[in-house]
């Protein structure tokens, strides 16, 4: 994946240039820290659910389709060293948004055999959101006194809610289609891969950014049939982000 490959590329360039210093720096005096972040995640994806079910001894159908944008993200972490250039970090981030879908349904005439009626309609305020847990291990490679990146990897927990039109109803000896919304939930299990650059304002305060792809899969919901409504729906995806850093 390209985005996968960027942060790859991102951790070897900065391995590459911190290496020359990284042997005349002293072991920091801080060993825990706390990194607090907001950015964004830009990957879009389009959710599609296409089901049918008999009705009037024909075959009703209804497609959703919806968009996944991107949108802001919120993310703090913490951890420990537990060697000057190592360490273990727990991670949080939170990422949702609001969209609208598109629903298209053809059902078949009660009375006439083989005129259905296609129609289309607009579904508003379908909420997707992903609460993501993230456990690291920490590679620090200092740059200079104030200046430091660190390398991390590690697996990541994505818990996905996701608002799908599952279903249609329509009234007895009519064609009228009415949405069913429901919201869905599944965690996705991940790796995620990070670059962090830090410049310290002082011994214990201040800023920096972050690069991190974390991705997963999920299936949500069922049909009667028991299959899923939404199957492999990609999760996550690149993240970047800038905010404080802090040492302890």
């Amino acid at each position: 994946m390209p985005m996968t490959r960027t942060v790859v590329m991102a951790m070897l360039v900065a391995a590459a240039a911190a290496n020359a210093n990284a042997q005349t720096q002293p072991p920091p005096a801080n060993l825990g820290f706390v990194n607090i972040s907001f950015g964004t995640q830009p990957a879009s994806r389009i959710v599609n659910v296409d089901e049918s079910f008999p009705l009037y001894g024909e075959t009703a159908t209804f497609a959703a389709a919806q968009e996944n944008g991107g949108g802001a993200v919120f993310d703090i972490s913490g951890g420990y060293r537990i060697r000057p250039a190592f360490g273990v970090a727990l991670g949080f981030t939170n990422f949702s948004n609001t969209s609208g879908g598109t629903l298209t349904t053809s059902i078949p005439n009660p009375l006439v055999f083989d005129q259905p009626l296609v129609s289309s309609t607009p579904v508003p305020d379908l909420e997707h959101s992903e609460r993501t847990i993230h456990l690291s291990a920490v590679w620090f490679l200092p740059v200079t006194d104030k200046i430091d990146v660190a390398l991390s990897i590690g697996p990541s927990f994505i818990m996905v809610s996701q608002d799908l039109v599952s279903s249609i109803s329509v009234p007895p000896g009519t064609q009228n289609a009415n949405a069913t919304v429901t919201t869905e939930k599944d965690t996705g299990v991940g790796v995620n891969l990070g670059f962090d650059g830090t410049y310290l304002f002082t011994r214990n305060f201040g800023a920096g950014f972050f690069l991190r792809y974390a991705g997963a899969s999920v299936d949500l919901g069922s049909n009667p049939a028991g299959e899923p409504l939404v199957d492999d729906l990609s999760v996550g995806g690149f993240q970047i982000g800038f905010g404080v850093r802090m040492r302890f």
